[in-house]
């Protein structure tokens, strides 16, 4: 049985979202960035900014100068995770195996469906009309055998298109391709390739492989096998380990450690109330740090035992930011996540510190503060950096 893989593209997703409950915004140059921060980057924009020249990664201050009639409207997570769930629980009515991405974006494994939905092409139709007609959004969608080609078809037929790829059809359909549509190839890649005199796939699939390993590594033999169209990787569900998340965005980029830190520790506090507040302990943390360039770094760190304590918890986390600090770029944001969660158990304790229970019922009386008068009633030492 041939494999079908399907991959949907939301189009321009957080401004096509935002112009849903602003309709005034259809049709119009819009971008979606901080606008505060002295060097904020457009994250997303509209088609119509994009005519313009604007284009994600770019400074906001000169897209400003490329369009005077620029809308901007700050990042807003909450409705885009929203959103995408909403298009996650209209797919899975196609597809058991359903791979997200990123916000707006998803794998469907559609291999076996045939007699459900007819072709694959018509499946992608389907798929289209229900998000149209459901969510009021559009969308682009590329069929093919694998992901590496669902995804290079949906990009091929932006903004709205379907493009379905036959078997045996790989290959000659990305062979006249320009090297930037295969996954991952950034402006490092490309200036290698450039020099190379390597610009449309056709060209790259001409190198033999023990040339390419020789400039890439390991990467020259996926380089390779896309460049013929193979892709061996399965639509791969997302794993559910339970876990508690806390992120924030910097009002600008810094790299100070003061402010930084200060950051780390409201969101470990945050966490741990989540923690007590649904009355689970957390043995492992993860941290995850994204720089003003777009790079991110990420590590996790098993705790000496399980707790949900800001007091507990805080050392160990400072001890991963340490360890995952080491640019000099800014950072952007950070992100926290409390995973190995138990419920909590109270043990009881022969040499029991008076300390340790002055503490806890310290942090008790700070939730029912924050419970009474909200999160911003009190706040830590810890955070005085912030304000």
């Amino acid at each position: 049985m041939e494999r079908s893989v399907m991959y949907v593209d939301i189009t321009a997703f957080a401004v096509s979202v935002e112009a849903v409950r602003e309709p005034r915004l259809r049709g119009r140059p819009v971008v979606v960035a901080l606008q505060k921060a002295n060097r904020s980057l457009v994250y997303a924009s509209s088609y119509e900014a994009r005519r313009a020249g604007i284009h994600r990664g770019m400074p906001l201050q000169e897209a400003r100068r490329l369009c005077r009639d620029l809308i901007v409207l700050p990042p807003n997570p909450s409705l885009y995770a929203h959103a995408t769930q909403a298009m996650l629980d209209l797919l899975s009515g196609f597809s058991p195996i359903i791979e997200p991405v990123r916000y707006g974006h998803a794998y469907l494994d559609m291999t076996g469906t045939r007699r459900l939905f007819g072709s694959p092409a018509d499946a992608g139709a389907k798929i289209q009309r229900e998000i149209r007609e459901r969510l009021n959004l559009e969308a682009t969608v590329g069929v093919a055998t694998n992901k590496l080609v669902s995804k290079v078809a949906s990009d091929v037929v932006k903004p709205t298109g379907l493009q379905d790829v036959r078997p045996g059809d790989e290959e000659r359909f990305l062979s006249p391709l320009p090297v930037h549509y295969l996954p991952g190839v950034g402006k490092a890649t490309l200036q290698q390739l450039a020099e190379l005199n390597i610009h449309y796939i056709r060209e790259l699939a001409r190198i033999p492989l023990t040339h390419l390993t020789q400039l890439f590594g390991q990467r020259g033999t996926q380089l390779h096998q896309w460049a013929h169209g193979i892709d061996p990787r399965p639509v791969q569900p997302p794993r559910r380990e339970p876990c508690i998340e806390e992120r924030e965005t910097l009002p600008e980029d810094t790299n100070e450690i003061p402010v930084l830190r200060a950051v780390l520790f409201r969101l470990a506090e945050r966490a741990c109330r989540r923690l007590r507040q649904e009355h689970l302990m957390a043995q492992r943390l993860s941290l995850e740090l994204r720089y003003s360039d777009g790079v991110e770094t990420k590590g996790e760190m098993r705790l000496a035992f399980a707790s949900q304590f800001e007091h507990e918890i805080y050392p160990a986390a400072e001890e991963a930011f340490a360890h995952l600090l080491t640019r000099r770029v800014r950072v952007r944001s950070l992100r926290l996540g409390l995973k190995e969660l138990k419920p909590m158990v109270r043990q009881l304790c022969l040499f029991s510190s008076p300390e340790d229970e002055r503490r806890e019922r310290l942090l008790s009386a700070l939730d029912r503060i924050r419970d009474r008068f909200g999160e911003d009633a009190i706040h830590y030492a810890h955070t005085l950096a912030l304000n």
